[in-house]
Order: C-alpha cells, then structure tokens, then sequence
C-alpha cells in the first residue's frame, strides 16, 4: 500500500472548503445589508441632530430679531402719532386719538376682507372720510360755522348766546339725517328711522362742538382728523356690506366638487351592487 503522506507534524492535510450554499450567501448578503443600513440610519441621526440644532439656534435669533423688529414697529406707530400729536395740534391726546382710531378702521378694513369685500370699498370709504376731514378743518378753522351760527341767532333770536342752540339744532338736523341715509342702506327704512334717531343724538354734541365756541387750527385740524378716521370705518361698512355675499364666500372653503364626485362614485357602486346582488327566487 502506498503510504499516506503527512506534514513534518504528523497531521493530516486540510481539507478544500465548500463552497457557501445560496441561503447562506442570501444570510450573508442580508447580514451586511442591515448593518450597512444601520450605519446609514446612525449617520443620518447624527447629522440631523446637528442640523436640529443648527435650526434651533436660527430659529431662536430669528425671534429674537422678530421681537425687536415688532418693537420698533410698535414704538414707531405709537411714538410717530404721539409725536405728530403733540407737534402738529398741540396735545399728545390727539396723537392717541388718531393711532387707536387708525388701527380701529384697519381692523374694520381687514375683517371685511376676511367676509369677502374687496380692497375698492376700504380705499373709497377712505378717500371719503379725508375729504370730510379736509372740509371740516377748513370749516371749524376758518370759524365760518361759529360765524354762521352766530349770525342766524342774531337774526332769529336777540340774545348772541343762542348761537349755541344753532348749532346744536343745525347739528342734530344734519347729523340725522345723514345717518338715516347710512343705516337706510344697511337695514332699509327701519334702519333709516333708527340712523335718524341716533344721528340726532350724536348731532347734538357735534352741534355744540362745531358752532358753539370759535376755534383755532391746531386742535380744528386735529378734530377734523379725528371726525374723520371715526367716519372711515362706518363708510366702509356702509359701502362694502350691501354687496356682500357671506354665505358664498365662505362656501368656497367646502370641497364641493370633491364631494359631489364622492357621492356619484358611491351611488354609482350601489347601482352595480345592487344590479350584481341576487334576486329573491334565484340561484
């Protein structure tokens, strides 16, 4: 027999591997696919943990500029009407009265907007209301109203005193019945009554305001100013509401095509089931 051979150790010669079955290659195909899934998943972790970060210190500069941005605009819109206030009519007062009532008829402008009326109302009633305050600064610093006052309570009356219920007869006349034109428009001849109603009250005072004491420019200006930012708002309402159709505009907000392409679709397969279904009496 022939002999064996060996190595210098006496051991036998080692054996050829066998080759890796196909599980065990789709095993090791799967093994290094999850850990280099899982490498990629801790790499994106960690970067997005840095990037969360970064986002977070940006975010927080951000509104830290937001808040001071905010607090300029907030000191510049009180402090520049203060500022005009006191410089232009002589009393910070007025200065607060035409900021608040500004911001007021803002307010009114952007909720209609929000119901659906157009930005032509807002700038109409605007337009409007400066050209009330123009005409009544003109009137109350020029003292035509005081004078005229004056002159029909010498003419009717002897006393020079009643030019004050002059004026306040003029002003409840003519207050009322421009609110009754006002609320006439919105709420129809109910509406008109209680507009005259109304404006005769606040005709009154206004009467009293605008012809009982003369003026001078300063504060005439500044109540000029102010009749008219109180007036803007009421005309935008005025204008604006007769045309508006709330009812449409917030309907937009419905899906309506999507339903109703819904609803076909399901009444279309109770159709086709109840075509498919059987009928009693047959198999």
């Amino acid at each position: 027999m022939t002999a064996v051979p060996t190595d210098t150790l006496g051991a036998m010669p080692a054996q050829p591997e066998r080759p890796a079955g196909l599980g065990e290659q789709v095993g090791r195909t799967r093994s290094a696919f999850g850990r280099l899934l899982r490498a990629h998943v801790t790499l994106l972790r960690a970067e997005i943990g840095e990037i969360v970060d970064q986002l977070k210190q940006m975010a927080m500069l951000a509104g830290v500029a937001l808040a001071l941005l905010l607090l300029m605009a907030n000191m510049l819109y009180i402090g520049g009407f203060l500022f005009i206030g006191e410089w232009l009519f002589g009393s910070i007062g007025w200065g607060l009265a035409h900021g608040m009532l500004f911001a007021l008829g803002m307010i009114v402008a952007l909720l209609l907007g929000v119901v659906g009326a157009g930005l032509r109302s807002a700038l109409v009633s605007f337009f409007i209301a400066a050209l009330l305050a123009i005409g009544l600064a003109l009137l109350l610093g020029s003292n035509v109203a005081h004078e005229t006052a004056r002159h029909f309570a010498s003419v009717l009356v002897a006393p020079l005193d009643s030019a004050i219920a002059v004026s306040v007869l003029a002003g409840a006349l003519i207050v009322g019945l421009l609110f009754a034109l006002l609320f006439g428009r919105l709420a129809g001849s109910g509406g008109a009554i209680g507009g005259l109603l109304l404006g005769a009250l606040l005709g009154l005072f206004f009467g009293f305001l605008v012809g009982g004491a003369p003026w001078t420019w300063p504060p005439a200006a500044g109540f000029a100013i102010t009749v008219g930012l109180i007036a803007w708002p009421i005309l935008n309402v005025v204008i604006a509401w007769p045309g508006l159709d709330v009812g449409e505009h917030f309907s937009r907000l419905y899906p309506r095509q999507t339903m109703e392409a819904v609803n076909e679709t399901r009444d279309w397969l109770e159709e086709q089931w109840r075509n498919r279904s059987p009928k009693p009496g047959k198999k």
